[in-house]
């Protein structure tokens, strides 16, 4: 009698959520470096706090929605929390634009 051949499993089953999570942290550090960046430049030049504060809230966002990722159970829920990940990423790039204008015209106006 032949040995039965084993079916070929995999550790991880889901490799689309997985990559949803990963994506998801991808831009959680992403929103991070905007922040750590933003909040350098806007205390060193003295402008635009608010809008460093605004990148640093979506940082914190960005980073909720990777959690949520992590915890979601289908696929479909992971990358949604990732695409929200991204969106907070999107917020946090247009408010380091509103402080990197600030400071230029500060520069440019010296």
């Amino acid at each position: 009698m032949r040995p039965r051949r084993r079916k070929k499993t995999t550790l991880f089953k889901d490799n689309s959520r997985l990559a949803a999570i990963a994506d998801a942290y991808a831009a959680a550090e992403a929103a991070a470096r905007l922040s750590r960046e933003c909040a350098e430049w806007s205390s060193n030049a003295g402008l635009g706090e608010d809008d460093a504060a605004e990148v640093t809230l979506a940082a914190l966002r960005a980073r909720e929605a990777a959690g949520c990722a992590t915890r979601a159970r289908t696929r479909e829920d992971a990358w949604e929390w990732a695409r929200q990940a991204w969106a907070a990423v999107t917020s946090a790039k247009e408010a380091d634009a509103r402080v990197n204008a600030a400071v230029v015209d500060s520069l440019m106006a010296a």
